[in-house]
């Protein structure tokens, strides 16, 4: 298939790009620069500078392709906090612009990078799907509203949809900026000996997923994307923070000082994934365990001092 990959400079979308390409995809990457790095994009792939905002750009660029990954998008959970009307308009508005260049390129598949952030505080201690949504800040909002514009479009006009939401993503290439994920910034602190800074004292349970497994994700999505689809990308186990952290110090046979933060706003107790679904529909498991995937991320800055240096 010939794949437009939004966002294919960035962290997850530098892997989704790699994926693709070694399945024998014909790639296009769409990315502005803002939060990705050239140097990540495969060489293997075409590469267009351009920027959700740019309509006319947008509807030239996707000309003659069989499908869309849709990766781009304001991430930073604390500057949906602190810009709220900015970031909201920009995810939905640019996921709009992208959704009718689509419509005119009659290009009906899309697989769009949701979040687990869409269900807020879990009622259950695994989240499901189909579980009453409630974002506790406006990333999450922003997701949830483009999942529902995604909808809008399939029973309107034709455009088939899968949204993958994510749970806490880590691996190499996470340095974006700013960066604000934990496990690139505690892996610079070991690297750096600086102090941890680590909020509610580590006690948050988190579901970790390794981007290669989450990239594979995709793959089979747009595989599958012929309807209106929706699915939790996890590990399906939950960890404390301070156990993800004391992964990361056994890997790397090192410790640093911890600092705690306190609470932060935003911040749901626990947030797991209940993965039965997309085992069951789309025949994905994750296949990289966590101190697994910890080392080869650990051992990525150890190793790229350019990387590392960034974060």
């Amino acid at each position: 298939m010939k794949i437009f990959v939004t966002g294919g400079a960035g962290f997850i979308g530098s892997h989704v790009t790699d994926a693709l390409i070694s399945e024998g995809h014909q790639v296009t990457v769409y990315d502005n620069l803002s939060k990705g790095y050239k140097e990540y994009v495969n060489p293997q792939a075409k590469f267009i500078c351009g920027d959700l905002k740019d309509k006319l750009k947008l509807i030239k660029s996707l000309k003659g392709f069989d499908g869309v990954i849709h990766l781009a998008a304001e991430s930073i959970i604390s500057h949906s906090l602190e810009n709220p009307e900015e970031h909201l308009k920009k995810n939905i508005n640019y996921a709009i612009n992208l959704l009718e260049a689509m419509r005119l390129n009659r290009v009906n598949k899309i697989v769009f990078s949701s979040s687990a952030a869409v269900y807020g505080e879990l009622k259950n201690k695994l989240a499901k799907e189909e579980d009453e949504k409630g974002p506790l800040q406006p990333y999450g909002a922003s997701k949830l509203a483009v999942e529902n514009i995604l909808a809008s479009y399939f029973h309107s006009f034709n455009i088939c949809s899968v949204s993958l939401r994510y749970f806490n993503v880590y691996g190499p290439r996470d340095d974006q900026l700013p960066v604000t994920r934990a496990v690139p910034n505690w892996i610079k602190c070991i690297l750096t000996g600086k102090k941890i800074q680590l909020y509610w004292e580590g006690n948050q349970t988190r579901d970790y997923i390794y981007v290669k497994d989450l990239a594979r994700a995709h793959i089979l999505a747009i595989k599958k994307c012929d309807n209106l689809k929706v699915f939790n990308v996890g590990s399906g186990k939950g960890n404390k923070m301070i156990e993800i952290l004391n992964t990361i110090f056994k890997v790397a046979n090192k410790k640093v000082e911890i600092q705690n933060l306190g609470e932060r706003k935003g911040d749901p107790n626990v947030l797991v994934a209940d993965i039965t679904k997309i085992k069951k529909q789309l025949n994905w498991h994750p296949t990289t365990n966590l101190p697994e995937g910890m080392k080869e991320t650990y051992n990525f800055y150890l190793n790229n001092k350019k990387s590392l240096e960034r974060i």
